[in-house]
């Protein structure tokens, strides 16, 4: 049988997004959603079936790592939200694909045998948002069968792409702090998500949901210079490239990329990144099953490439006012439509990204890896060198004007950092010229003067890590140090090169030649052909009584993950982390 098209959470990707085309819409007034019943028919008719939701807990955890605080909604909407954020994440790549085949015994009388074939299906939907003043689209709107004809609201899909964008916008959340999820399938912390998406831009926005955008009156969209570029850096994870080589490698295939011609023989690296550009499934595939400290998942670094991608719509935005014809272009391409790219809001959306770097880097149930530490100073020196070489109206904004400890508060959590000494020198003289607070250039020497001690601490190699994330004299089984008093990192001699990587002597063969252990979960399974599409969302009640079936997973979207202490401090770099994977929740 066929999967239905909004079967499991896991399967969903976003592929390309419209820009909004009225300007008009950018300034909205706050007024009251109209009510949306978040129940269908029948919403009592099957409570039985789900008497595990009463001891469930009160939030759960989406795959983002976001927890949702979910007690108050209807019983109907939790089981939903459940079902989806509890499932494994296990995209397949589009459109239709032939999964199993056997031979069944017929159950009648004349007890004779028949042919089964399994499918795999994944279907585009589309999802709706409007202002708050949209006639049509005041409220989310999905238009999956769910939505439209089992008036099932919120469906799985408004769930998950709010979940995505949540994780972008919400700068100044603590990562253990619970979000409320409302009846509209988004945290009723995010506000209005249409204001949101808005004031980041949209196509700001699309590169870090890793979807291209498709221009105003137009349903097709080239892949976006961020997809390209991820995809060559996921072509040299997987090809075991060298971190410090990665800029400089296969700088061709972005060049040289033809969407008409995907399989490039000869060529595997540029038939692979062909395949992740046109498939966003595929791509969606890899990202997930690549481990840190892979530079094309580490959100630190993303950050880095949102701020200098802001940075990058500041200056097109100055370009175009001294060009009235690259102002009617902007307007083609929708860049207009959401309001000015100008100093102002560059600032704001830096600001945004110093300040989730020092959310991620204070808070948290456990110490940052020593890669994470290393990423995160990089990032915040990395942001603070573009806004300093930037023009001076930027720099003003963010340094100059006054000291609102742009960077330095989160640097000064990484002090044991002090591989950046010299490029933070070489930043104070550029201060020194353009003009700082006293205060500000105080703080920074003093950050400068305390890394360069730490360096000095015993070791020449103070500040070096391994890629895997072992740290060399650090307290790993305690609650940690203060941050000041941080441990001196350094490369262990024995570092593995890629310590992320799964022996492939782990995954042995059956008798049978299937794969035996944690793998034996990734062999394909029957769906019951009775079983009905509204059951198969719910997952098989086989794999609910056989905790063994759903798989220890990656510890995220599970009720247990909201258990940990809210609010707890990072202050020092532990071991390194346990990629350990469950099996597949079984289907």
């Amino acid at each position: 049988m066929s999967l239905s098209p909004t079967t499991g959470m896991s399967r969903l990707s976003l592929e390309a997004v419209p820009p909004k085309r009225n300007h008009s819409q950018h300034k909205m007034q706050s007024q009251a959603r109209k009510p949306v019943s978040p129940q269908g028919p029948g919403e009592d008719s099957d409570d039985s079936e789900w008497d595990e939701d009463e001891d469930a807990g009160n939030a759960v955890t989406s795959p983002t790592g976001l927890k949702y605080n979910i007690t108050h909604l209807p019983r109907k909407t939790q089981r939903v939200v459940r079902e989806i954020f509890n499932q494994q994440v296990t995209p397949t790549p589009p459109q239709i694909s032939l999964e199993l085949c056997g031979i069944k015994e017929d159950d009648t009388e004349d007890d004779g045998v028949f042919y089964a074939f399994q499918m795999h299906e994944v279907v585009p939907c589309s999802v709706r948002l409007g202002s708050r003043h949209s006639k049509r689209f005041s409220t989310p709107r999905c238009e999956c069968p769910d939505a439209r004809h089992r008036d099932e609201r919120p469906c799985k899909h408004l769930i998950w792409l709010f979940d995505r964008i949540s994780k972008e916008t919400l700068f100044d959340h603590d990562p253990e702090d619970e979000l409320t999820l409302t009846e509209y399938g988004y945290a009723r912390e995010l506000g209005d998500p249409f204001q949101q998406i808005s004031e980041i831009r949209l196509d700001v926005l699309a590169d870090s949901l890793h979807c291209d955008i498709a221009a105003p009156n137009c349903d097709t969209a080239p892949p976006s210079h961020a997809r390209i570029r991820e995809a060559r850096e996921m072509v040299a994870a997987v090809a075991g490239v060298d971190q410090r080589e990665l800029e400089h490698y296969r700088t061709d295939l972005e060049t040289s990329y033809n969407s008409a011609t995907l399989i490039r023989r000869g060529d595997i690296e540029a038939t692979f990144f062909s395949l992740l550009l046109a498939s966003h499934s595929l791509a969606a595939w890899v990202r997930q099953e690549l481990h840190p400290p892979e530079p094309v998942i580490d959100p630190f670094r993303a950050l880095h490439q949102r701020a200098l991608r802001v940075i990058t719509e500041l200056d097109a935005f100055s370009s175009s006012l001294q060009d009235p014809s690259t102002i009617q272009a902007r307007r083609i391409e929708g860049k207009e439509a959401e309001g000015p790219r100008n100093v102002a809001w560059a600032a704001t959306q830096i600001r945004h990204c110093v300040r989730r770097i020092e959310k991620l880097v204070s808070r948290g149930t456990t110490p940052l890896a020593a890669w994470e530490r290393a990423s995160a100073a990089r990032a915040l020196v990395g942001i603070l060198k573009a806004v300093v070489h930037h023009n001076r109206n930027l720099f003003m904004l963010l340094v100059g004007n006054q000291d609102t400890s742009f960077v330095f508060s989160a640097l000064d959590m990484l002090v044991d950092q002090s591989q950046f000494i010299e490029e933070l020198e070489d930043i104070m003289d550029l201060l020194g010229r353009f003009g700082a607070p006293a205060s500000y250039a105080s703080n920074m020497r003093g950050l400068i003067t305390r890394m360069r001690s730490y360096k000095g601490r015993g070791d020449p190699d103070a500040g070096n890590y391994s890629a895997g994330g072992s740290v060399a004299g650090s307290d790993s089984g305690g609650g940690g140090t203060h941050r000041s008093n941080t441990p001196i990192l350094k490369e262990p001699a024995a570092a593995a090169e890629h310590p992320s990587r799964p022996n492939p002597e782990s995954v042995q063969p059956s008798a049978s030649g299937a794969p035996s252990g944690a793998a034996a979960a990734d062999v394909g399974r029957f769906l019951t052909p009775e079983l009905p599409a509204s059951a198969s969302r719910r997952g098989n009640t086989r794999g609910r009584s056989n905790p063994a079936s759903r798989g220890a997973g990656r510890g995220r979207g599970s009720a247990s993950d909201s258990s940990s202490t809210a609010g707890s401090k990072r202050s020092v770099s532990g071991g390194g982390q346990d990629h350990g994977r469950g099996s597949k929740r079984a289907r």
